[in-house]
């Protein structure tokens, strides 16, 4: 370190130090610290803030800025894709009040009136499907979200992923409430994907 000076008002001290390294720098950094608060102790008030001002650890910063903080595109990007997500949602459920209104929740069985063919618009060669099924999971991702359904058909595990906005969906309706424990117990996990490697019998819906 290089040899540093300070001046008060009744006698000015020189201290030195030569470079070294461990606890010299300590030794070096306490004495000027003893330095400058006897310097600031007896000098003028413009005299004791320059004094101060070669003292001040890089800890000691004040915590404030006077300049506005970087704010990263891509962070800004992402908020105006939620933003724009939760709209498009908010409009498809003004669009459909009474397709949403029963809340679904995991372990439901549900029974829900998709669009096979003939297109979305109501015609003669319009036709609907009744889909049935166990709420094994929900997925959330706004525009993207899904149920996951489970049944057995003619004894053959059948397992759909049903997007929630589809305008394929004309009608949802909750069948039974807790259907997978039948009212025993609560569940209590927002997954029940460990029911494939169960009995099939335990996600029946359908009567055939």
């Amino acid at each position: 370190m290089a040899g540093r000076r300070i001046t008060t008002s009744s006698s000015s001290i020189t201290t030195s130090t030569s470079t070294s390294f461990g606890g010299n720098n300590a030794q070096s950094l306490s004495l000027s610290r003893r330095f400058a608060s006897s310097s600031v102790v007896g000098s003028n008030s413009a005299e004791a803030a320059e004094d101060a001002m070669l003292f001040v650890h890089h800890g000691h910063r004040p915590r404030c800025r006077e300049y506005e903080k970087f704010k990263s595109p891509r962070n800004r990007a992402s908020k105006m894709f939620l933003e724009l997500n939760n709209e498009a949602c908010a409009k498809s459920k003004e669009a459909y009040p009474t397709l949403w209104q029963d809340t679904i929740r995991v372990g439901d069985s549900v029974e829900l009136k998709m669009v096979s063919q003939g297109g979305l618009k109501e015609s003669d060669k319009q036709e609907l499907e009744k889909i049935r099924g166990v709420v094994l999971g929900i997925v959330n991702r706004g525009l993207g979200s899904s149920l996951v359904l489970r049944d057995v058909v003619y004894g053959l595990p059948i397992e759909r992923r049903i997007p929630m906005y589809s305008p394929m969906i004309k009608e949802a309706k909750v069948l039974e409430r807790n259907f997978i424990f039948k009212e025993k117990r609560k569940v209590k996990r927002a997954k029940l994907y460990y029911f494939r490697d169960r009995n099939p019998l335990l996600t029946k819906v359908s009567k055939y």
